[in-house]
C-alpha cells in the first residue's frame, strides 16, 4: 500500500493524536510506602520498660528483711544488701528501704513507733552502704513503699513450698517449678 502525501499527514495526526490519549491514560505510580517495622519493634520498648522496672526493684529493701520490730537485719537481708551493693555503682536507681507496717508493729511488744522504725533502719542501711563503698548511699537510700506488690501469706506459702521441692529453683507462685532457673531477684 502507497500513502501519499496527505495520507501521511492524516497518519501522523492520528498517531499524535492517539499517542495523546494514551498518554493521559498512563498515570505515574504513586510513592511506595514506609517499609514496616521490624518485627517486635512495637513491643520492645514496653518490654525495656518493664525490665527496667525489674531491675529498680532489686534495690528494695523489704520490712520481712529485718528482724521483726528492729533495725537489725537478718541473714536473707544481709546477703541482699551485699548484692545491692556490689551492683549500686552500676544503675541509678535509688536503695529503697520498705517503710515499716502498722499493723505488724502492733503485734511486736515494745516496737518502736514506724517513723523512728524507719529512720533507724535507713540510717542502717545508709552506714552498710558507706562501709562497702557505695558513692552517695546518704542520697541514694530512702524510705518508701515496695515497687511490686507483695503477696498474700498463702501465696507466698506455697510459692515457698514449690522453691523447696524445686531445689530452690523457685517456681513462682501457683506453679510447679518445673524448669525454673531461678526465684527471682538477683542472679
Amino acid at each position: 500500500m502507497v500513502i501519499n502525501k496527505s495520507g501521511r499527514l492524516l497518519l501522523a495526526g492520528c498517531l499524535l493524536t492517539t499517542a495523546g490519549c494514551i498518554r493521559d491514560r498512563i498515570s505515574v505510580p504513586a510513592p511506595l510506602p514506609d517499609p514496616p517495622a521490624p518485627i517486635g519493634s512495637s513491643v520492645r520498648p514496653i518490654m525495656d520498660l518493664q525490665e527496667m522496672h525489674g531491675e529498680a526493684s532489686d534495690f528494695v529493701i523489704y520490712e520481712h528483711e529485718f528482724v521483726a520490730g528492729t533495725s537489725r537485719l537478718n541473714p536473707a537481708g544481709e546477703a541482699h544488701l551485699r548484692q545491692i551493693a556490689a551492683r549500686a555503682g552500676q544503675v541509678p536507681f535509688p536503695i529503697i528501704v520498705e517503710a515499716a507496717s502498722t499493723e505488724l508493729a502492733a503485734l511486736i511488744d515494745n516496737c518502736p513507733p514506724c517513723d523512728r522504725l524507719d529512720e533507724d533502719r535507713r540510717n542502717v542501711i545508709v552506714a552498710a552502704m558507706t562501709l562497702m563503698g557505695v558513692p552517695a548511699a546518704g542520697q541514694r537510700v530512702i524510705v518508701g513503699t515496695a515497687l511490686a506488690a507483695g503477696m498474700p501469706s498463702a501465696e507466698a506459702e506455697r510459692a515457698y513450698g514449690n522453691s523447696l521441692s524445686n531445689g530452690g529453683g523457685g517456681g513462682g507462685v501457683g506453679t510447679s517449678g518445673a524448669g525454673s532457673t531461678g526465684g527471682g531477684g538477683f542472679r
